[in-house]
């Protein structure tokens, strides 16, 4: 058999041998190649990717990201870095940052639903989608490997876009380790530059991992939920109506979260009514509602607008404090143009409303928020955003807010 069918196979069959995997993933990432990268690929396969996967695209931005990786095959990981956390102990699983951890009880994921899976098991990813060139012999961290560019075939399936958005680019570079098959490094190109960097480094296999280093101690000060306490408190701040929905049957809260509660509701005009509905009065509005609405758009577009010491939100409610959790949230979601848009507003009474509102992503509506249910306040003759709709937000960009602020 010649290198390249040595490699194929070896590829089909990784990763061979491997019980254990200690070390550490790199990623490096230009944001705007891999934006042109991404846009590429959905107008050969006829499809729409939203922006909010890169997280923007401004010029020269470059992201640099390394976590620690603990394997123990086959449903035992830690990936970890000062910002984000994913652990498994076989049956139960943990995600999230050292603010807030979504806790996965009897868990069903594999080592493939994580970001090193594509690297440890690359074959259900690469075959039938790329078309490698003859591998030469090269070294990684002391490691030999095999090295082969690689482009899409004729086909237009979904392996080639797949493997484009979890690994990133057009034409493709591997390193692949000679003995056990794994992916050593990646490197994705468009126009024969580098978009995303991908590696595995410091590499050390089949030596004992400690048991309790798959254990999760709640980092300090973190907030842990359960995910069906987080499905709930979704449910709960989107104001889906659970009524006649059994709170303790995952799937059913699941289709009220999905459908806002409405299933039979075709029309948006009907939607729009009943979630009116919802809301009685206590009071009449503002005298002058049209000014009063203005102002609430106003502050919900201008959420980051501060006092002249930049540490006072002035449009939120208690904003002091505040602010570098507003721009971690705002980091986290995207880097390009992003602004809250009001999208209706009803008065319970002259100096509260409620408000529904959407996010937009440079003039975009990625589906993150959208619609969204919260309230402005009239406090101190000044139209500002709810303490608690602020907080609810940050939450699901993964940043929690002190309870003393």
């Amino acid at each position: 058999m010649d290198r390249l069918g040595n490699l194929l196979e070896l590829i089909e069959t990784a990763p061979v041998g491997l019980r254990t995997l200690t070390g550490s993933l790199w990623h490096w990432t230009h944001l705007e190649r891999s934006r042109w990268a991404i846009d590429e690929m959905s107008r050969r396969g006829g499809n729409s990717i939203s922006r909010l996967t890169l997280g923007g695209e401004r010029s020269g931005v470059i992201r640099d990201e390394t976590l620690r990786v603990w394997l123990d095959f086959p449903n035992r990981w830690r990936l970890e870095s000062a910002d984000r956390l994913d652990i498994k102990d076989g049956d139960n699983r943990w995600i999230g940052d050292p603010h807030q951890v979504i806790a996965l009880e009897n868990d069903r994921s594999n080592i493939d639903q994580t970001e090193v899976g594509i690297l440890v098991e690359p074959g259900p990813h690469v075959f039938g989608g790329l078309q490698f060139e003859t591998p030469v012999h090269d070294e990684i961290d002391g490691r030999l490997c095999w090295k082969s560019n690689s482009s899409r075939t004729g086909s237009h399936g979904h392996m080639p876009m797949y493997l484009g958005l979890r690994l990133g680019g057009i034409d493709h570079t591997f390193w692949f380790d000679a003995e056990t098959g794994i992916v050593l490094r990646h490197v994705g190109l468009i126009d024969r530059e580098p978009c995303r960097i991908t590696e595995l480094k410091d590499v050390v296999i089949n030596q004992p991992i400690p048991g309790e280093t798959f254990q999760f101690i709640p980092p300090l000060d973190a907030v842990v939920e359960s995910q069906f306490d987080r499905l709930l408190h979704m449910a709960e701040t989107q104001g889906v109506d659970l009524t006649d929905v059994d709170r303790s049957n995952v799937p059913a809260v699941r289709k009220a979260l999905a459908n806002r509660g409405h299933p039979h509701v075709g029309r948006p005009e009907m939607r729009l009514e009943m979630r009116r509905a919802k809301h009685i009065p206590a009071d009449g509005p503002p005298d002058d509602e049209a000014r009063a609405r203005s102002l609430i758009e106003y502050a919900y577009s201008h959420d980051l607008e501060t006092d002249d010491t930049g540490e006072v939100l002035l449009n939120i409610q208690g904003g002091r404090g505040l602010s570098e959790y507003l721009r971690q949230a705002r980091q986290r979601i995207a880097e390009g143009d992003v602004r809250f848009v009001v999208d209706d507003v009803k008065f319970l009474r002259p100096d509260e409303a409620v408000v529904w509102f959407s996010l937009e992503i440079d003039g975009n509506r990625p589906g993150l928020v959208v619609g969204r249910e919260g309230r402005a306040l009239l406090i101190d003759g000044r139209w500002v955003i709810e303490h608690a709709t602020l907080v609810d937000l940050l939450g699901i960009a993964g940043v929690a807010v002190p309870p003393n602020l």
